[in-house]
């Protein structure tokens, strides 16, 4: 009867796949801002992370699948940098404005990653707005909890689209305030009167 390897050496593995998946989104999401999604090969990826073509098909089944990647790293990010500042104890719309305010200020503070999200990779909303929906929904209270969640993140990716296209960007702040503000009212509209407040700060 084979012994088991211990435990150490699964985790260690694991620590091992989860290090060169970092290398191979490293890698390709400065290639991507760079050159563009059309215009980038996978050679290019391995090359700059030092890795080779089997490799990456180990992680990544194409081209796509590694944006993809990208973009769900993205989103984690974003999860992490909400849950910093989330209350749990706060109103559940607040804490759902919370989770824009984190979108947007990451898009401010590194245009071109949102630029590869947002405008110049494949299309990826058909995913992206349903993951996020589901849980943010979970957030809100009413009826058709998740069709409400889906426009709100649609308002916040328009916003966002639309800051990264114009020739004159309006202001970060008021970036802000205005999508906040938009998705606050959204959120407003589903609550009892006595219940709305105002989220901008």
């Amino acid at each position: 009867m084979k012994k088991r390897p211990p435990a150490k050496s699964t985790s260690r593995q694991q620590r091992r796949s989860d290090h060169t998946r970092a290398r191979l989104l490293d890698a390709a999401t400065e290639l991507f801002i760079a050159h563009g999604y059309d215009a980038l090969t996978l050679g290019e990826v391995t090359e700059r992370a030092d890795l080779g073509t089997g490799t990456l098909y180990l992680h990544f089944r194409d081209k796509r699948a590694l944006y993809e990647g990208i973009v769900r790293r993205v989103l984690a990010g974003l999860y992490e940098r909400w849950q910093r500042t989330d209350d749990p104890s706060a109103d559940p719309a607040e804490r759902v404005v919370g989770m824009i305010r984190a979108m947007i200020e990451q898009l401010i503070e590194r245009p071109a990653l949102g630029r590869l999200c947002l405008l110049d990779g494949p299309p990826v909303e058909t995913w992206l707005v349903g993951d996020i929906a589901k849980g943010m929904a979970l957030f809100l209270e009413g009826p058709q909890r998740e069709l409400r969640a889906s426009l709100i993140i649609g308002v916040a990716l328009a916003a966002g689209r639309h800051y990264l296209r114009s020739d004159h960007q309006p202001k970060a702040r008021q970036l802000l305030e205005t999508t906040l503000a938009f998705c606050s009212g959204a959120l407003d509209s589903a609550q009892p009167t006595a219940a709305r407040t105002r989220r901008v700060a």
